[in-house]
């Protein structure tokens, strides 16, 4: 008995992993930075992902942000309704829902709070 909750729970932890993925940044680290004092955000996501995918994960932050999705190049664009460090946040929970766990700039990955500290805070400038 042991034996097979062990199993059921090793099978569990394995597929939660493998289910991450990351996304890229084409914009430098310096870009990134410019865009968001606009309050602007790009991802590049995996080939995989679908505009239905992107839709039924973004339909439950549309109070709080808006976004477009290219299909060919997979990048989506996130836009906050009210520029607030909360709002910041909810992206990251986007994020989280569609599976990413880790973003890459440049030659960097980044952790999802990494990436929120790094990029996403709003600096007191």
């Amino acid at each position: 008995m042991r034996h097979l909750f062990f199993t059921i729970f090793l099978t569990v932890g394995v597929l939660s992993v493998a289910q991450q993925i990351t996304v890229t940044s084409n914009l430098s680290a310096s870009d990134i930075k410019k865009e968001a004092k606009l309050g602007h955000f790009q991802w590049v996501f995996p080939e995989k992902t679908t505009l239905e995918s992107i839709q039924n994960t973004a339909k439950y932050y549309t109070s709080s942000f808006t976004y477009t999705f290219n299909e060919t190049t997979k990048t989506v664009d996130v836009y906050p309704i009210n520029d607030a460090e909360e709002v910041r946040r909810v992206m990251l929970r986007f994020l989280g829902a569609n599976q990413v766990s880790q973003i890459k700039v440049g030659e960097e990955s980044y952790e999802l709070w990494t990436y929120f500290e790094s990029f996403m805070k709003h600096n007191k400038e």
